[in-house]
């Protein structure tokens, strides 16, 4: 068995593009944060060892196949708390934890949203996208992270108002075993909208047995306009009610 400081070195292997900056010179438009108690903290180049950290950590979690926030959490949690020269990125270390908890959610009992590979997926596209930007000097300060900010508000619309708002609308496809067995009716399910128009949320209420896959594998692909409160986007929660009418 490898002992425990192996692992770690092997968690936190950065490419050679990171660790060659054995000199670094503030950047234009370069802001310089500071951590209590600690040195000064480049956010650019410090965001993008930690974002490289956690890309790492979250195909390393797809790999083996881990279940839950809770895994990639305490395994970035791990990671040291300063850089191969010893300055410290504590700033963007805590904003990337957050990050992390953010995307990666805690499903509701009632919720059968999306894989958490799917999530991790998402989380990586993301992440890589934000790390060339700092990497090309454009992150000059840090966003607020995603745990410090207000939850966002969430109200309840109609099934009507929310099929106002459908923008991709993805027909299910009907089961031959249902389609042989002639089966009909409606689905109805609960659906929580996230404030960029995702089906982040779903759960069937009522209807056939052997149509609410087809119809969940469906609507997981829907797209909505934002909704909006205050001229903000909001979380939705809805009904959704699907018809697979009478066959012969």
């Amino acid at each position: 068995m490898l002992h425990p400081n192996v692992l770690l070195a092997k968690l936190v292997f950065l490419p050679a593009s990171l660790l060659a900056r054995q000199a670094w010179t503030p950047g234009p438009g370069t802001v310089l944060q500071r951590s209590p108690g600690a040195a000064v903290e480049s956010t650019s180049i410090s965001l993008a060892l930690e974002l490289d950290r956690a890309i790492l950590i979250l195909k390393r979690g797809l790999k083996e196949k881990w279940g839950t926030r809770d895994q990639y959490l305490t395994a970035f949690e791990r990671t040291p708390s300063t850089d191969h020269t010893g300055r410290p990125v504590a700033d963007a270390k805590k904003y990337i934890e957050c990050a992390i908890g953010a995307h990666l959610r805690t499903h509701q009992l009632w919720d059968e949203g999306p894989p958490i590979e799917v999530e991790v997926h998402r989380t990586i596209v993301e992440f890589t996208k934000r790390r060339n930007e700092a990497e090309q000097g454009k992150a000059a300060e840090l966003p607020p992270p995603p745990c410090a900010t207000t939850a966002p508000r969430k109200v309840a619309v109609s099934a009507g108002v929310a099929a106002a708002m459908l923008k991709t609308n993805i027909a299910p496809v009907y089961p031959a075993e249902a389609l042989k067995d002639h089966v009909s009716g409606m689905v109805v399910l609960h659906a929580t909208i996230s404030t960029e128009g995702r089906v982040e949320a779903l759960a069937v209420i009522s209807g056939p047995a052997s149509l609410r896959q087809a119809v969940m594998d469906a609507i997981r692909q829907w797209t909505y306009r934002p909704y909006l409160l205050d001229n903000k986007p909001v979380q939705v929660e809805t009904t959704i009610n699907v018809v697979f009418p009478p066959n012969s």
